[in-house]
């Protein structure tokens, strides 16, 4: 039922089996209790879910925020920025795409360029356009579904051996992914991922070893504000910041989510809307000059760090 209600609130639609129209009221439903364990268990010293020893949340050995293990900041060994040694992006393509990472506690940002952080033979090339990304912070799982057909799996701060999306994700290998939402286990050994691909969406349940089953799917469609328009508008990231532990609290669930209409929308876990023009929305309040909320690609939320990481191109 709570995956159910989210999904509908996400698409603001009724099931595509027809049997029922589901609306964000629903979410007043709600109740019940975590049975799953949220430690982060990263292996590293703080609860940051990042796999090192600081809590910088890069997954590195040294409080440089870069993801290497060279405290210098650039986020490889070998100071080209890609970590292969050969001044590119790792993929032989100059890379173009930030990094923005909002710290909402002071309102605070950071800044790298994504070939400082997405390094190695297993990483995400920087080339290549991040169509949607998502944080599994009880598992401390970073997942990418990449233009070039490929889907990408960070675990801890290990990026795990790419795969095809038509392999693990059949049912969206021929479609346009433009985002993506997930919910925490609650009383359940799985994540739900809803996809957006305008005009549907598509709920899959996914668990920690990184197998998944379909659940169901929807057509997007338009809703009264301050509910997005969802089917004359398209959704181009989302960002999630959930913490099961607080599940019955409305703090438990947020996802921010940026449209191509120059608005941003906030769902909360009692189902509420909540919209604001790009320049005036609280999770871009701040933001570096260089960041472009047009070409803003992909998201995802960390709720113990309390941050908003944003892939924006040609920053």
């Amino acid at each position: 039922m709570r995956r159910t209600v989210i999904f509908a609130a996400l698409c603001l639609a009724g099931c595509s089996t027809g049997e029922e129209t589901l609306g964000t009221d629903t979410f007043s439903s709600l109740n019940g209790n975590d049975d799953d364990t949220t430690g982060d268990g990263d292996g590293d010293t703080v609860g940051d879910g990042d796999g090192d020893t600081v809590g910088d949340g890069d997954g590195d050995t040294v409080g440089d925020g870069d993801g290497d293990t060279g405290g210098d900041g650039d986020g490889d060994g070998d100071g080209d920025g890609d970590g292969d040694g050969d001044g590119d992006s790792g993929d032989g393509d100059v890379c173009n795409r930030t990094l923005y990472i909002h710290h909402l506690d002071n309102d605070n940002w950071d800044q790298q360029p994504l070939d400082a952080l997405w390094a190695g033979p297993n990483a995400p090339p920087c080339s290549v356009e991040p169509l949607a990304a998502t944080y599994l912070e009880v598992w401390d799982q970073l997942l990418v579904w990449g233009g070039d057909g490929m889907y990408y799996r960070r675990i801890g701060g290990n990026w795990q051996p790419p795969e095809e999306i038509a392999d693990r994700w059949a049912l969206l290998s021929d479609l346009d992914i433009d985002s993506v939402t997930y919910t925490p286990p609650i009383n359940s050994d799985t994540c739900g991922l809803i996809f957006s691909s305008h005009p549907e969406a598509f709920l899959y349940d996914v668990f920690e070893d990184g197998s998944n089953n379909y659940n169901q799917s929807a057509m997007l469609m338009d809703d009264p504000p301050p509910a997005p328009p969802q089917a004359t508008s398209k959704r181009n990231w989302a960002a999630v910041l959930a913490n099961p532990e607080l599940f019955g609290q409305i703090i438990w669930w947020t996802a921010w989510n940026g449209f191509d209409n120059d608005m941003i929308y906030r769902l909360d876990a009692n189902g509420n809307w909540t919209d604001w023009p790009e320049n005036e929305a609280p999770v871009l309040m701040n933001a570096p000059d260089s960041l472009d909320p047009a070409a803003l690609e992909a998201g995802w939320g960390d709720f113990d760090l309390n941050r908003v990481y944003l892939i924006g191109h040609g920053g």
